[in-house]
């Protein structure tokens, strides 16, 4: 009696942990309420897969990376633990939790996951350099250096490993270590776009036209970057080829119509260098209407209203400069020369 008992137990917890078929459709029947509002043809793709074959820890985990990249974070979260039950040791389940944690900001259980991993699975680079990574995001620097070259340790030729020392050794303003790094990250990936645009960040803050060409490799991988973009219409804006950073502006433009520091920009050199006080105040304007909070375009359209003598418009751009940036002293100044 007693061994017939555990036997069914045993069972019991066994298929319990398994999807059935019938749970496997109301899950499908639930991703395919939620396609209605992200119409995503992937996620139609793996939903197939998975009524065909409801144990698959893999699709599972697919399915999650869809989630997550349509900010589904519950369905995502769902899937991986899905994934776990199913094959516990499976360490890109847990890899996907971590994620999962990430991408909602919280920090706190995304590091408990990859500790986890780390004592599971010690040789595992993903977790050390996520670990890296997390603590990087905290500005927890002299741990994340540890985790990365913990993970180099084991595997010398990590592209990710080096554009994270290289990310850090910038923010921290060591360039000399971050350049160095950002190159090594480029020798093991040449695909790796952080690594080419943050070598021209820190060539063009030197005005080192050489930062053009690691910006022309980085829109090579992403033809559509806007932050790659805009990086270069700056460099060729700081270095006084207007004419062409008045092309790339506008083609950013057109890739994200509310651009706000495009629009800005534009007005800087029609005003500065072309003079042209119209052209200027429009893209302000434009550039105002893109961000109903940038004190700097304010202050900027009311110089262009004070040299057109509309003293009322630049008295109202000017105040409400200070309203948004209290004690920008451009703008006190330029009001107290309205004398009003």
């Amino acid at each position: 009696m007693t061994k017939f008992f555990l036997v069914t137990i045993v069972a019991f917890l066994f298929y319990s942990c398994k999807p059935t078929i019938e749970s496997t459709k109301e899950d499908v029947a639930h991703t395919d309420s939620i396609l209605k509002i992200i119409k995503s043809p992937e996620l139609a793709a793996v939903n197939k897969k998975l009524l065909e074959n409801p144990n698959d820890a893999l699709l599972y985990n697919e399915r999650a990376y869809i989630y997550l990249k349509y900010k589904q974070t519950e369905e995502a979260m769902n899937d991986a633990k899905r994934s776990l039950r199913i094959d516990s040791t499976n360490v890109n389940s847990y890899l996907l939790e971590a994620d999962i944690f990430f991408s909602a900001n919280e920090t706190h259980s995304a590091k408990d996951v990859l500790d986890k991993i780390s004592v599971k699975f010690p040789k595992n680079t993903d977790a050390l350099l996520k670990l890296g990574e997390l603590l990087y995001f905290v500005k927890q620097y002299e741990p994340a250096f540890a985790k990365i070259n913990e993970a180099l340790k084991i595997n010398q030729n990590l592209a990710k490993a080096y554009y994270l020392k290289g990310s850090m050794y910038k923010e921290t303003g060591d360039t000399a270590k971050a350049v160095s790094s950002l190159e090594t990250a480029i020798e093991q990936d040449n695909k790796n776009f952080g690594a080419f645009l943050d070598l021209g960040l820190i060539y063009a803050n030197r005005k080192n036209p050489i930062a053009i060409e690691y910006y022309n490799n980085a829109l090579a991988l992403n033809p559509q970057s806007t932050e790659a973009l805009y990086a270069k219409a700056k460099l060729l804006q700081d270095i006084n080829k207007t004419d062409e950073a008045l092309v790339i502006y506008n083609e950013i433009i057109k890739l994200d119509p509310l651009h706000k520091n495009s629009f800005y920009n534009m007005g800087a050199i029609e005003l500065d260098i072309n003079n042209d006080i119209n052209k200027a105040l429009a893209y302000f304007t434009k550039a105002i209407n893109a961000e109903p909070k940038y004190a700097e375009a304010y202050y900027a359209r009311g110089v262009c209203y004070q040299q057109l003598k509309d003293k009322n418009n630049a008295y109202s751009d000017f105040n409400m400069c200070l309203q948004l940036k209290p004690n920008y002293e451009p703008a006190v100044e330029s009001l107290n020369k309205l004398g009003k």
